[in-house]
C-alpha cells in the first residue's frame, strides 16, 4: 500500500469514528438522527440550550443625561411664562409634550403658575412636514372653556416651535383636524405659529 492510499484510508477511518461518536452523542440527548430538517418542541430541548431574552423595557436616559428645554406656563392675567424643565437626552418633541402634560412643578405651582394643556390628558405629535407638526388632543380638550383653549394651544405652540425645524403646530382633536382660538378670539386651523399668540406674551 502506498503512502497516499495509507493516508486516504487513515481519513476515512477517522471520519467513521468522528460520526459514529456524533450519533452516540445525539442518542444520549434524546435526539434521533433526522434525513431532514424538523422543528423541536423546546420542551425537548435541554434547558441550558435555550436562549432567554428579558423582556424589552423603555431605555433609560443614557447615562442620565438630561437636555434642558422651555415649556410655557400660564402666569398672571393670562400670559404665557417660560419655565426650564430636564427631559431625556436627547431631547424630541414627544419629550417636550410629556414635559408639558405633566403640569406645573410644586415650586411652580406656588409660584401661581396654571397649565391647561396639562388638564386635557396625553399630548401626541405626527411628523414634521414643512416645519409644521401636527398635535393631536383628546377629546377633553372640549371640555375646556374658551380662554383655556386659547392658553392651552398657546403653550404647546410656543414650547414646540423652540424645537429645531418646528416653525408651528397644526391642532387635531381625536384624530381630526380643529379650528382652534388665536390670541385676536378668531377660530383658526392650519399652521399656527408664535406670531398667533404674540399677545399673550409680555
Amino acid at each position: 500500500m502506498t503512502p497516499l492510499s495509507r493516508h486516504r484510508s487513515s481519513r476515512r477511518l477517522l471520519l467513521a469514528s468522528l460520526s459514529l461518536v456524533a450519533a452516540a452523542g445525539l442518542a444520549g440527548c434524546g435526539v434521533e438522527a433526522q434525513s431532514s430538517p424538523e422543528a423541536l418542541d423546546a420542551k425537548s430541548i435541554p434547558y441550558d440550550l435555550l436562549r432567554h431574552h428579558a423582556p424589552t423595557e423603555p431605555s433609560a436616559p443614557r447615562n442620565g443625561v438630561t437636555a434642558s428645554v422651555t415649556l410655557w406656563l400660564e402666569g398672571s392675567n393670562q400670559h404665557l411664562v417660560p419655565v426650564l424643565a430636564d427631559v431625556p437626552w436627547p431631547s424630541t418633541i414627544g419629550a417636550l409634550l410629556n414635559a408639558l402634560a405633566e403640569g406645573p412643578t410644586e415650586q411652580e405651582s406656588e409660584r401661581g403658575l396654571l397649565s391647561p394643556a396639562s388638564s386635557v390628558g396625553p399630548l401626541t405629535s405626527g411628523h414634521v412636514r414643512r416645519g409644521v407638526v401636527p398635535v393631536d388632543l383628546p377629546a377633553s380638550f372640549e371640555n375646556l372653556g374658551g380662554s383655556d383653549q386659547l392658553i392651552a394651544v398657546a403653550q404647546i405652540v410656543y414650547t414646540l416651535t423652540a424645537f429645531p425645524g418646528v416653525k408651528g403646530v397644526s391642532i387635531l382633536v381625536a384624530g381630526q383636524r380643529a379650528q382652534v382660538p388665536n390670541a385676536n378670539g378668531k377660530l383658526v386651523a392650519g399652521g399656527l405659529t408664535r406670531s398667533d399668540y404674540s399677545a399673550l406674551v409680555r
